[in-house]
């Protein structure tokens, strides 16, 4: 049914007024349209909506089912033209953002700190993700909503491929450590290698992205580790290492979100290649939107504060 908002308006008008006259003058249109509107919203329903009674007309209950529904509309059509003319600080824009374990811990709070005092109109909703399927979350797909913006993560020793439409905003660049019991990690480029030749490991599946690249990372060091557990959650990785278990891999923003007394050392890779990257995953159609911008302009704001 192709009808339209003034004929809808119209037929308000006149259910209002009784009369093509009182209906005109109320909408500031001549009698003849008034009486236009009308005879083009019958054809659109299909069905006479009108029933005249002299000079008046009174709806038929056709027309007086559409007209509940027409003021319906005609109210929230109201509501949407009022939200667009309050002022700004009256206003409320919903941004969805995904987080994961590490960088929601270091990032979150800062950015809507950041965004409270730039745009408090601003409102951001964090929705955990898995890290591995971060690009998945903006993209829409059968019987799911996209989010805005999504923290994943890049491994240069594992790139993920890319995807049209979707933009990665670099936010932060770690170096990844080797994460050790106290005691655990001799000094010296040699005896360093020799022992995580010799450890056990606490690593990542193969199948997941730093799984692979921390792996690429060990075999460029010339390191073969020996993958005793296998375990994808950062803060039971840190436990079994400081508990002796094994050896690992973890970057700044990984050691900060457990306390540990783990002892740390750097990856003996001459290239200085051990490292990921936290970056911002955002739909381009996403990203013309105003509220978007701000909330990655605060996210490129609070992650500077982090590098080194």
């Amino acid at each position: 049914m192709g009808w339209t908002l003034e004929q809808l308006r119209t037929l308000a008008a006149l259910a209002d007024g009784g009369t093509m006259a009182a209906a005109a003058t109320e909408l500031g249109y001549t009698p003849g349209a008034v009486s236009q509107q009308m005879t083009a919203l019958a054809a659109a329903a299909g069905r006479p909506l009108l029933v005249r009674v002299g000079r008046r007309v009174e709806l038929t209950d056709d027309g007086q089912l559409l007209l509940a529904g027409a003021r319906e509309v005609l109210a929230a059509d109201e509501r949407a033209r009022s939200a667009l003319a309050a002022p700004r600080a009256d206003r409320r824009a919903v941004v969805t953002l995904g987080v994961f374990g590490s960088a929601a811990s270091a990032g979150f709070g800062p950015t809507t700190a950041l965004l409270r005092e730039r745009a408090p109109w601003v409102d951001v909703r964090a929705v955990e993700v898995d890290v591995e399927r971060a690009l998945e979350a903006v993209v829409p797909g059968p019987g799911r909503s996209p989010l805005d913006v999504s923290l994943g993560l890049d491994h240069p020793d594992s790139p993920s491929p890319p995807v049209a439409g979707v933009a990665v905003v670099p936010l932060l660049e770690e170096q990844y450590a080797v994460v050790g019991a106290v005691g655990s990690l001799p000094t010296g480029t040699e005896a360093l290698r020799a022992a995580l030749n010799e450890a056990d490991w606490v690593l990542p599946p193969l199948d997941t992205a730093f799984g692979r690249a921390a792996r690429t990372a060990c075999a460029r060091a010339g390191v073969a580790p020996l993958v005793r557990h296998t375990v994808t959650d950062t803060a039971v990785s840190l436990a079994l290492a400081e508990s002796g278990a094994g050896l690992t891999l973890a970057t700044p923003l990984m050691l900060a979100l457990r306390p540990t007394r783990c002892d740390t050392a750097p990856v003996p890779d001459p290239s200085g290649g051990a490292q990921r990257r936290v970056v911002a995953l955002v739909r381009a159609t996403a990203a013309q939107r105003e509220a978007v911008r701000l909330v990655l302009d605060a996210l490129h704001d609070t992650f500077s504060r982090l590098r080194p």
